[in-house]
């Protein structure tokens, strides 16, 4: 797993297509959307990530966030971290998991 963490002011973004055809989106691609003092995760899930790499993600998201004092968090899938991607798939499953961990 490589991660790269950001804290900002804000971030806007708007997706323009699906990137895999199984994701359920919940809002239409086109809508923009902004998020007020977020901390950004560019995450890349690479092969062989299992669920204590997914442990120690979420555990450095949060110690990440309590430094900074950011109350919102963006899991922004980031594919040009790690040129040892694992399966889209997986890659999907495991960080809709990290975001269920997150809210907890």
């Amino acid at each position: 797993m490589k991660i790269l963490t950001l804290h900002s002011d804000f971030i806007k973004f708007k997706a323009l297509k699906k990137a895999l055809k199984s994701l359920d989106l919940t809002k239409e691609p086109t809508e923009e959307q902004e998020v007020k003092d977020p901390l950004v995760v560019m995450t890349a899930v690479e092969k062989g990530d299992d669920k204590d790499v997914l442990k120690k993600l979420v555990k450095e998201i949060r110690d990440i966030s309590k430094q900074v004092i950011a109350e919102n968090i963006v899991l922004y899938p980031y594919a040009h971290l790690s040129s040892n991607l694992g399966n889209p798939k997986e890659a999907q499953e495991f960080l809709q998991e990290a975001e269920k961990m997150l809210k907890k």
